[in-house]
């Protein structure tokens, strides 16, 4: 009789845990972040450190397109005893990381229009833009976050991972989700870093597991 194979994650998977964190929290100190209460401070501040601006939205917007393999990976171990929720999980986590893209590609036009002469015009533009016209990048924002909420309730309940890095995957996914377009710089660079930590601790854990499974597998007798 076949014994059901432990839950791994591919190197692939693994290496863009811990890339995809590190990317975020770095281009979160880099940028230039969003203030809906002052567009034309951001402009400013956009149009004074442009080059670094701009590097700063590049490398969060490659890291919200590694974070949707890395979230997709996390599933994979929910697949075998919870597969609604795996899927649920899988829709909405890119659901977020898509709309994470969204922003930081925003970001980086906002960059370009902070070096258009006519000020009084792009804030305009911004204004109305997010008076309502951003709206549907939020709410995949805010889907995405749910369903990390529901990942680490799943993952923890499902016992594949510690408890503790379930609740740190969550928090960190759901925490940097909304905060991705700003302006507390520190809060998305926090959550950039509980994601890390999570990721870092699921891999640690999941390392032990098919040496633990070979062993008990030699032990067996076999079934004829």
């Amino acid at each position: 009789m076949n014994r059901t194979e432990p839950q791994v994650l591919r190197r692939t998977t693994s290496a863009l845990l811990v890339i995809a964190p590190v990317l975020m929290g770095i281009g979160g100190a880099l940028s230039v972040r969003f203030d809906d209460q002052d567009w034309n401070g951001t402009l400013t501040g956009m149009a004074a450190h442009h080059a670094r601006s701009d590097v700063g939205w590049l490398l969060m917007l490659l890291s919200s397109a590694l974070l949707i393999f890395g979230a997709l990976g996390l599933t994979d171990l929910l697949r075998a005893s919870r597969p609604r929720t795996a899927n649920t999980v899988a829709i909405t986590s890119v659901l977020g990381w898509v709309g994470s893209a969204a922003i930081c590609a925003g970001g980086l036009f906002m960059g370009a229009m902070a070096q258009s002469p006519d000020r009084a015009a792009q804030v305009q533009i911004l204004k109305d833009f997010n008076s309502g016209r951003s709206n549907l990048v939020f709410l995949m924002c805010v889907a995405g976050a749910l369903g990390f909420v529901a990942l680490a309730v799943a993952l923890a309940r499902s016992r594949v991972v510690p408890m503790g890095a379930a609740i740190l995957v969550g928090l960190g996914g759901a925490g940097t989700l909304l905060v991705v377009p700003g302006p507390v710089k520190a809060l998305l660079i926090l959550g950039a870093v509980l994601l890390l930590a999570g990721h870092v601790w699921i891999l640690a854990s999941l390392r032990s597991i098919p040496k633990t499974a070979s062993r008990v597998a030699t032990r067996e007798p076999a079934i004829t």
